[in-house]
C-alpha cells in the first residue's frame, strides 16, 4: 500500500516538475526525486532534533542552523500564513543565501555556517544540489517553482519518523531518570546522617557530582540506589525495587506469620478463606506461564525465584517501552499476575501501538480508545 501511495505521489510530483532538464539542470533538486515520508510539522521535527542533539553529534549552534534551514521551506498557507506540515509534495531544497541563513541562525558567521553544513552532510541530514557555478537559485516554469539548486533536506525528512520515535523514547527515559535521581537524593541525605567512615562519607558526598553529570544513565542511577540502600541497611531495598518486590513476593509475609505463630494464637495470623487462588497467593509463575503466550516466547522457562521473576518483569516492560513509574503503579493497583497478563496482551500487538506506556495505563483503567487498532490513544 505504501509503495502504491509513493508511486501516486511520485506521479503527481512528475506532473508538477516535468521539465526537460538538459546539462544546465543536472543535479536540480525536484519534488519527484524526494523520498516518501509521513507529513510532519516543523515544530515537532525540531523538538525531536533538539532532544537528540547529543546523539546526533550536534551543538546548540548546529541545531539553530538546522532550524534556519527548515524555516526556509514553503510551509505556510499563502492567504492566512498558518503553519502547514511538511509533506512529500513540499520542495525540500533550500536556495536561501548564506547571508539569510546566518541571520536566521542568530547571527553566526559564514565560516561557522559552512562547518555546520559539512557536518550535516557527514551525519546524513543534508545533501547538496549544486549548480554549475555553485550558486543557489530556484528554477521556475509558468510562474511556479519546479525545483532548485541548493541544500536538500530530503535525508532529514526521510528519517523524520525515526527521529520522532527516538526522541519520544529519550523523553520517557529522562522522566524515569528524574524520578530515580529524586530517590537517590533522599537516600543520600539519610546516609549522610549516619556515622560513616571517611572513605564511605566521601563516596556518598561525591554522588552529588555524579547526579549532575549530563551523561548519567538509568543503569548507573539504579546502581547508586543499590549502593546507598546497602549502606542504610543490608536488607533494605531501593524504593523503586521495593514496590516490585512487594508485588512479586506477596506470600513471604504470610509464610513468616505462620512460622512465628507458635504461641497458641494462630487464629489471628490465618488468612481468610478466599475462593480466588491468586488472592490467596497459591498461584505461582509456573501456573500462569502457559497463559502468557507472547512473554513465554521470550522467556520459555518460568522463573523459579522471586528475583528471577522481578528481572523478567523489569526487562520485558523495558523492552515494551513501559516506564518504571507506570509499571510500579500497575503492580500496586492490579497485582503481579494481572500486570503480567496486560504486558503479554500489549506485546502481542506491539507493532500497532504508538504509545505503549499510555496504552497500558488505559488497559488497566479499562478504557479503550476507538483507535486502538491504529495503536493510538485519544
Amino acid at each position: 500500500m505504501e509503495e502504491i501511495r509513493g508511486s501516486a505521489i511520485s506521479a503527481e510530483a512528475q506532473s508538477h516538475c516535468a521539465h526537460p532538464q538538459g546539462a544546465a539542470f543536472a543535479g536540480l533538486g525536484t519534488i519527484a526525486q524526494q523520498p516518501y515520508f509521513k507529513a510532519v510539522r516543523r515544530r515537532d521535527l525540531m523538538a525531536a532534533v533538539n532532544t537528540l542533539a547529543r546523539d546526533l553529534g550536534l551543538r546548540a549552534s548546529g541545531v539553530m542552523v538546522l532550524d534556519a534551514l527548515l524555516s526556509c521551506l514553503p510551509c505556510k498557507e499563502p492567504k492566512t500564513g498558518a503553519e502547514l506540515p511538511i509533506t512529500p509534495l513540499t520542495l525540500l531544497t533550500v536556495y536561501a543565501a548564506n547571508e539569510t541563513l546566518c541571520f536566521r541562525a542568530k547571527g553566526i558567521t559564514e565560516r561557522q555556517l559552512r562547518r555546520h553544513l559539512e557536518r550535516f552532510e557527514e551525519i546524513g541530514l543534508l545533501a547538496r544540489r549544486d549548480s554549475a557555478n555553485g550558486k543557489r537559485f530556484p528554477v521556475q516554469r509558468g510562474g511556479k517553482t519546479i525545483g532548485a539548486f541548493g541544500l536538500d533536506l530530503s535525508p532529514l525528512l526521510a528519517r523524520s519518523e525515526e527521529l520522532l520515535a527516538r526522541a519520544e523514547s529519550r523523553r520517557r527515559e529522562a522522566e524515569e531518570l528524574k524520578g530515580l535521581k529524586a530517590c537517590i537524593h533522599k537516600l543520600r541525605a539519610r546516609c549522610l546522617a549516619l556515622d560513616l567512615d571517611q572513605a564511605t562519607a566521601a563516596f556518598v558526598e561525591g554522588l552529588r557530582n555524579s547526579l549532575r553529570r549530563v551523561g548519567l544513565t538509568r543503569q548507573e542511577a539504579i546502581r547508586m540506589m543499590d549502593d546507598l540502600a546497602a549502606l542504610l541497611d543490608p536488607v533494605e531495598t531501593p524504593p523503586a525495587e521495593q514496590a516490585m518486590q512487594d508485588a512479586v513476593e506477596p506470600q513471604s509475609a504470610v509464610k513468616t506469620a505462620k512460622m512465628t505463630a507458635t504461641d497458641g494464637r494462630n487464629d489471628r495470623h490465618k488468612e481468610p478463606e478466599n475462593s480466588d487462588p491468586e488472592k490467596r497467593g497459591d498461584v505461582t509463575a509456573v501456573d500462569v506461564w502457559p497463559d502468557l503466550p507472547t512473554l513465554s516466547m521470550f522467556y520459555p522457562e518460568p522463573p523459579k525465584t522471586p528475583q528471577a521473576l522481578r528481572t523478567i518483569l523489569h526487562d520485558f516492560a523495558a523492552m515494551l517501552r513501559i516506564g518504571q513509574g507506570t509499571l510500579i503503579a500497575a503492580l500496586r493497583s492490579h497485582g503481579l499476575f494481572a500486570t503480567l497478563r496486560s504486558l503479554d496482551q500489549l506485546a502481542s500487538k506491539a507493532h500497532e501501538i504508538e504509545r505503549p506506556d499510555g496504552y497500558l495505563q488505559a488497559m488497566l483503567r479499562g478504557e479503550r480508545s476507538e483507535r486502538v487498532g491504529h495503536g493510538q490513544l485519544c
